[in-house]
């Protein structure tokens, strides 16, 4: 386990467990092939390279969530909240979200859902909060 300590969030962290679970079942959409997450997959690679750099040290890979959250029309895009499980344990919870690039924030917790099939235990969840354009050649839902 390694233990990291980002703003005001106290992580243990199993990276190697972490990296194989999203290495052998991750994918670009989180598991879903809906136009909004296809649309995170495709736009994803314009968010400032620090959105990477602060998740690949926990074992997370920017462009394989776990699960993607889109939540509406954005000044200057679309809200994606993508999120990613985590082995290990959240020591302490911060307040507030982490800021991690212009554009980009960050935060964990323990209340998760949806648990991802043989996610190793124990785990918790790190989420983004990030805009992404409209890239698709489709409309918009």
């Amino acid at each position: 386990m390694t233990e990291f300590v980002l703003g005001s969030y106290r992580l243990e962290v199993d990276v190697e467990a972490t990296r194989a679970w999203y290495g052998r079942y991750g994918n670009a959409t989180g598991g879903c092939g809906c136009a909004y997450c296809r649309n995170y997959a495709a736009a994803v690679g314009v968010l400032p390279p620090e959105a990477a750099a602060f998740l690949e040290p926990l074992g997370l890979n920017l462009r394989r969530p776990g699960d993607i959250g889109e939540y509406g029309p954005r000044q200057g895009g679309r809200w994606y909240m993508p999120m990613w499980h985590i082995a290990g344990r959240l020591l302490e919870a911060g307040e507030g979200e982490l800021p991690v690039a212009p554009g980009v924030t960050a935060g964990f917790a323990t209340d998760m859902g949806p648990f991802l099939r043989n996610f190793p235990e124990p785990c918790f969840q790190c989420w983004l909060s990030v805009t992404l354009p409209w890239v698709l050649a489709e409309p918009e839902p």
